[in-house]
């Protein structure tokens, strides 16, 4: 018994040394922008996305764009409002729609965190933050017609820069 006792006292202590190993200065991070397209409904201005209380608002794909990697993909992207319970998404192009009904007016945080995997890469998480306004609920006397945030009806296509990663 001592015998037994004295082998998994050593492995404990190897342990340590082990993950200290696989985490070496290999881990690099590919480079990348991410486009996120929100339905055509959607009012998306310097990153922040104004909603009224009660409709609901769509994020219709999440993709990488201007990447330095040879190819480059996301895994599985999470979705979170206010440091929340967050709405894993693991099906390309990522499409989510929020109701707005249990939220308050005000200001509000929606972070995307996003699973990268690159070719010559160590896989890397991202995160893309995004402020949510939540305004007063439209009168039900609206006009039917054109959106006066977007008149054509296209996609609100926001690309993010430079998006937080670190090595997974």
């Amino acid at each position: 018994m001592h015998s037994i006792m004295k082998k998994f006292f050593y492995l404990l202590c190897a342990l340590p040394m082990l993950l200290l190993a696989a985490c070496s200065d290999d881990d690099k991070v590919p480079e990348f922008d991410v486009e996120v397209t929100f339905a055509p409904d959607v009012n998306v201005v310097d990153n922040v996305i104004t909603v009224p209380q009660g409709e609901s608002f769509t994020i219709e794909s999440v993709r990488p764009v201007n990447s330095n990697a040879k190819e480059i993909t996301f895994g599985t992207v999470t979705y979170q409002i206010d440091y929340g319970m967050g709405f894993p998404t693991m099906a390309q192009p990522y499409t989510v729609t929020f109701n707005t009904d249990g939220l308050r007016v005000g200001r509000h945080l929606l972070r995307m965190f996003i699973g990268v995997w690159a070719v010559d890469y160590s896989p890397a998480n991202a995160i893309v933050s995004y402020y949510l306004d939540i305004t007063e609920p439209e009168p039900d006397d609206t006009t039917p017609g054109g959106d006066e945030t977007n008149p054509d009806g296209e996609a609100a296509v926001v690309v993010v820069a430079h998006p937080s990663v670190k090595p997974a």
